[in-house]
């Protein structure tokens, strides 16, 4: 039980720095310029859904992809953590990271009635980093109450990701953009070093293979 509930923290901190949901705001804010609030908060819990439901296929899936395309661990680590430490770079500097939102797609989203499974639930919530994020936990998995640990854990992080786009016009307010801009930076900075830390596992688990 110690180790799943160790499992559910980390995986909850981790998703949760690279959902990034406070830098989302601003951008959820700009790609639903013409929506009432009331609109903007259905598309704000369908869009949580969706990427709830897209990380859940990829952590109940995850192994039996990885055996399928006999993918080892040290590869999802490296891969992942190469990953990772791109988007924590882009946090770091300030600016859209690439698996996110392009300026393009936000341009196409202005035009859009219903923004909530493309581009608010992929790429923006559960986009790459999230996925890769999720297979290297998958890894980490010994038993169901471990799966549970990351299920639990990914509720929780759409569900405060959900309530903070509820507010986002609120918390917008409160924190400011250059308010938004400096948590993100933060947690760059977390998620660098837990990428570089990735790569370094994986590069050992590769050799000692």
């Amino acid at each position: 039980m110690d180790s799943s509930f160790t499992l559910f923290a980390a995986f909850a901190l981790q998703l949760f720095i690279i959902v990034d949901p406070i830098a989302g705001v601003p951008v959820f804010l700009a790609i639903t310029p013409d929506n009432t609030r009331a609109q903007r908060r259905a598309m704000a819990v369908r869009g949580c859904l969706a990427a709830f439901a897209i990380l859940v296929f990829f952590l109940l899936g995850g192994r039996w992809l990885m055996d399928y395309f006999a993918i080892e661990t040290a590869a999802v680590r490296i891969c992942g953590g190469l990953l990772l430490f791109g988007i924590s770079l882009e946090m770091l500097y300030g600016r859209p990271t690439g698996t996110g939102t392009s300026p393009r797609e936000e341009r196409l989203a202005e035009a859009k009635a219903d923004i909530s499974i493309t581009p608010l639930a992929f790429p923006l919530l559960a986009g790459p980093g999230a996925i890769a994020t999720g297979l290297i936990f998958v890894e980490q998995v010994h038993s169901a109450s471990d799966y549970l640990a990351l299920l639990a854990a990914s509720a929780l992080v759409f569900v405060v990701t959900a309530l903070l786009l509820l507010r986002a016009d609120d918390l917008l307010r409160f924190i400011g953009t250059l308010g938004a801009a400096i948590v993100t930076r933060l947690m760059g900075l977390v998620l660098a070093f837990l990428a570089v830390q990735y790569v370094i596992e994986g590069i050992r688990g590769a050799f000692a293979s």
